[in-house]
C-alpha cells in the first residue's frame, strides 16, 4: 500500500512527466480499482498525461471506461484521439459504433484509419453511400470509394488536401476513375502539388481528359523541375494528341533525362505532325538506345518519306532492337526503300560506319551496303549494271575486302560471308588468300564463300587447304 500511496501522491505533482509515470504505474499495479483515481486526469492539461490515461483505461476495460473513452474522441490532440480509438477497439463494445463512425471524419488520418478498422472488427456495415465512402477513404480504399460515384468526390478531394496522408497518390488515382468535373478540377490543381509523386499521378490520371485548361496545365508541367513529372506530362500529351503540344515537346529533345526524351519521341509519333520529322531523325542518334528505339517507331508512324535516309543509317546501329525497329519503319514508309534515292544518299555514312570501333556497327553497315548493292544489281536491265551502280558495287566490295584484314575476327568472318553472297568472282583470289587466316572460323567462312561462288582450286595445295577448312567445319558441327 505504501507504493500505491506514493503513486497517488505523484498524481498531484506539478511535473507532467511525473503525473504520466504515476498514471502508468497505477494502472499496472491496481487495475480496475484505479479507474476512479485515473478518470479526473483524462482532462489533464498535458496531452501526454491524457494519452497515458486513455491507454490505461483501455487496458483496464469495464463499463465505467466506455464513456470517458468516447469523450476522448473529441480531444483537441490527435494522438489522444488515436489512443482513444485504440482503447475502444480493445473494448470490442457495440456501443462504440456511433462515436467511431464520427471518427471516420477526424482531421488525423491515423484516427480515421483506426476507426475504420475498429468498425470492421465490430461487424459494422455502412447503411448509406456517404458512409460507404467515408469508411473506404478512412481505410485507405480510395478506388472502392470512387466506385460509389460522384458522392465520393468531395471526400476524396478533402483527403487529398491532407498533406500528412501517406496515400495521396492513391487518392489521385481514385479521382481519375470518378469521371466527374469536380474530380478533373481537383486533378488539374494537383498538377501543381508540392509533392512530385502526386504531380506525376495527377498528370497520368488526366490522360483521358481533353479540354483546353487541362492541356495548358500539362504544357506547364513540361517545364517542371522534376524529371519524372516532365516525362509523364510529355507522355500524356501524346495520348491526348493535341497538335498544340508539338512545339513545346520539340523543345525537350535535349532534356538531360533519357525518359523525358523517350516520352517526347513516343508522343510526337502519336500526334503525327510532320514538323517533328527532323527532330525524330536527330533522336535516332541519341546516346540512349531506348530513345533511339522510340524515335524509329515514331518515324514509321509519321509516314514521312524524308526519314528514309536517317532510318537506313540506323540499320547500322549498335543495338539489335534499334536496327529491327528501323527496318520495320522503313517498310512502312517505302516498301521498296532499297531502291530509293534516300537510300543512295545514306551510303557515305554507312561507309564511315565500317570504320566504327563497335563490331556490330561495322558488321551491320557491311550487311546493309551489301543489301543495297544486290538490290541495285538485280534491278539493272539484263543483269548489266550502269556506271553508277558499278561504282557503288565496287565501293561495297572494296569495303568488304578491306574488312577481311580487320583485327576483329568476327568482322573478317562477316565480310567473307557477305562476299560469298555477292558472288563477284573477281574476288576469288582475295578469298583464296584468306584461306590462310589465323582464325579457324574465318577460314570456314571463306571456304563456304568460295564453294558458293563455284570456285575450282588451281592446284592440290589450294584443294587441300579448302577441304581442311570445310572438314574442320564438319568436325565442329
Amino acid at each position: 500500500m505504501k507504493l500505491k500511496w506514493l503513486t497517488l501522491q505523484q498524481l498531484k505533482s506539478k511535473r507532467p512527466q511525473t503525473r504520466r509515470q504515476a498514471v502508468e504505474r497505477l494502472a499496472a499495479e491496481a487495475g480496475g480499482p484505479a479507474v476512479d483515481h485515473l478518470l479526473p486526469f483524462a482532462a489533464d492539461p498535458d496531452s501526454d498525461v491524457r494519452k497515458a490515461v486513455i491507454r490505461a483505461l483501455g487496458q483496464i476495460k469495464g463499463d465505467q471506461v466506455l464513456s470517458p473513452l468516447m469523450n476522448a474522441l473529441r480531444d483537441p490532440d490527435g494522438e489522444v484521439r488515436e489512443a482513444a480509438v485504440v482503447s475502444l477497439t480493445a473494448l470490442n463494445d457495440p456501443r462504440a459504433v456511433e462515436p467511431l463512425t464520427r471518427a471516420l471524419v477526424d482531421p488525423r488520418h491515423e484516427v480515421r484509419w483506426r476507426a475504420a478498422k475498429a468498425l470492421d472488427g465490430l461487424g459494422w456495415q455502412p447503411p448509406t453511400d456517404e458512409l460507404i465512402v467515408l469508411r473506404a477513404i478512412a481505410a485507405g480504399e480510395f478506388v472502392k470509394a470512387a466506385h460509389v460515384g460522384a458522392v465520393a468526390v468531395d471526400r476524396l478531394v478533402a483527403a487529398l488536401r491532407d498533406e500528412r496522408n501517406p496515400k495521396r497518390r492513391a487518392i489521385v488515382e481514385a479521382l481519375g476513375r470518378v469521371g466527374d468535373a469536380r474530380a478533373v478540377k481537383a486533378l488539374v490543381a494537383a498538377v501543381k502539388d508540392a509533392d512530385p509523386t502526386v504531380r506525376v499521378y495527377a498528370i497520368d490520371a488526366l490522360s483521358d481528359v481533353r479540354d483546353g485548361e487541362t492541356t495548358r496545365n500539362l504544357l506547364l508541367a513540361l517545364k517542371d523541375k522534376d524529371q519524372h513529372v516532365r516525362a509523364t506530362a510529355a507522355g500524356v500529351l501524346g495520348k491526348i494528341g493535341d497538335p498544340s503540344a508539338v512545339e513545346p515537346l520539340l523543345a525537350l529533345v535535349k532534356d538531360a533525362y533519357w525518359a523525358v526524351r523517350k516520352a517526347v519521341a513516343e508522343s510526337l509519333g502519336r500526334i503525327k505532325d510532320r514538323r517533328a520529322t527532323e527532330t525524330l531523325t536527330t533522336l535516332l542518334k541519341d546516346s540512349d538506345h531506348d530513345v533511339r528505339e522510340a524515335a524509329a517507331v515514331s518515324l514509321g508512324e509519321m509516314g514521312d518519306a524524308q526519314a528514309v535516309e536517317s532510318l537506313v543509317v540506323a540499320l547500322a546501329d549498335s543495338q539489335l532492337a534499334v536496327r529491327h525497329l528501323a527496318s520495320v519503319a522503313l517498310r512502312k514508309l517505302d516498301y521498296q526503300w532499297e531502291k530509293s534515292e534516300a537510300a543512295k544518299r545514306a551510303v557515305p555514312r554507312l561507309k564511315i560506319a565500317l570504320q566504327d570501333n563497335d563490331y556490330w556497327v561495322r558488321q551491320s553497315a557491311a550487311e546493309t551496303l551489301t543489301k543495297l548493292d544486290k538490290t541495285r544489281a538485280s534491278a539493272a536491265h539484263g543483269g548489266a549494271m550502269d556506271t553508277a551502280i558499278r561504282l557503288r558495287h565496287q565501293v561495297a566490295v572494296d569495303a568488304l575486302v578491306k574488312a577481311l584484314s580487320d583485327y576483329d575476327p568476327d568482322l573478317r568472318l562477316a565480310a567473307a560471308e557477305a562476299l560469298g553472297r555477292i558472288g563477284d568472282t573477281r574476288m576469288t583470289r582475295t578469298l583464296v588468300d584468306a584461306l590462310g587466316d589465323a582464325d579457324p572460323w574465318v577460314r570456314q567462312s571463306v571456304a563456304r564463300a568460295l564453294q558458293r561462288m563455284g570456285w575450282t582450286p588451281a592446284d592440290d595445295s589450294e584443294h587441300a587447304q579448302h577441304q581442311a577448312a570445310l572438314q574442320a567445319q564438319i568436325c565442329r558441327a
